[in-house]
């Protein structure tokens, strides 16, 4: 899940399960977004960022979340929580919803035969050709950008090694998207969701298009999707209603 005091960090541990520093420590009772949790000790994997991190769990030893302090001013801090979807957690935003509902579901028999017969090595691709982007939790994490060979036409995710010259696509005007987990698991963005692109550098910068409507469109999403490069929660000041270390 993206941090909200550090744009360039990414906790990726989201486990459930104590993790090993808290381990035969006592927890004291704090109080986060008007919470009552059990905090952990403090977490030596983020201090390079020159952030106090803790764990935060419930009645049951669950961890639900963690807090994140800045260590030259602890009283500026941000509680982020565990969601029961990818999404939901990545972005710090329950109003993700699933679809209860699979990729597969949305098939014709045939086009899942295919898929099928190929072991799901090639679903992405193979939607792309059809202008369908499928994005994952993971891909949302990375530059979005579709590579397409100049010669076979293939489009992919990822440059493909048999393809010796490809084009970036960074018009994502034509395409629309399905959001998905590694379990083929359907979801639906919020209403105000924007997708981000591809961070360009200065040296290659390009104006680039907004997304139009797409449910207008398609079928295929429920809601209006628009593309730009979202803004990062600015740093939340709030006065703890703890004490707090030091």
């Amino acid at each position: 899940m993206f941090s909200v005091l550090r744009k360039n960090l990414i906790y990726t541990d989201v486990s459930r399960d104590v993790v090993e520093h808290d381990n035969d420590n006592d927890a004291d009772s704090w109080l986060y977004d008007d919470r009552n949790v059990y905090r952990g000790t403090f977490d030596p994997r983020y201090a390079k960022y020159n952030l106090n991190v803790y764990s935060l769990y419930d009645d049951d030893l669950n961890r639900i979340g963690i807090a994140e302090h800045e260590a030259d001013a602890p009283e500026v801090y941000k509680a982020l929580w565990f969601y029961d979807n990818p999404f939901a957690t990545l972005l710090q935003n329950p109003e993700w919803k699933s679809q209860n509902k699979t990729l597969w579901s949305t098939m014709c028999n045939e086009a899942y035969q295919d898929c099928l017969e190929d072991e799901f090595k090639h679903t992405s691709d193979w939607a792309l050709g059809s202008n369908v982007c499928l994005i994952t939790p993971e891909m949302l994490t990375q530059d979005l950008v579709i590579y397409e060979c100049k010669g076979c036409k293939t489009k992919s995710f990822s440059e493909k090694n048999k393809c010796s010259s490809v084009k970036k696509i960074l018009d994502f005007t034509p395409y629309s998207f399905l959001f998905l987990d590694d379990s083929y698991i359907l979801y639906t963005p919020p209403s105000d969701f924007r997708l981000p692109l591809v961070r360009l550098d200065a040296s290659s910068l390009v104006q680039q298009k907004k997304l139009p409507a797409l449910a207008a469109q398609s079928e295929l999403l429920d809601v209006p999707l628009q593309a730009e490069t979202p803004q990062q929660p600015e740093t939340q000041q709030e006065q703890s209603p703890h004490p707090l270390p030091q």
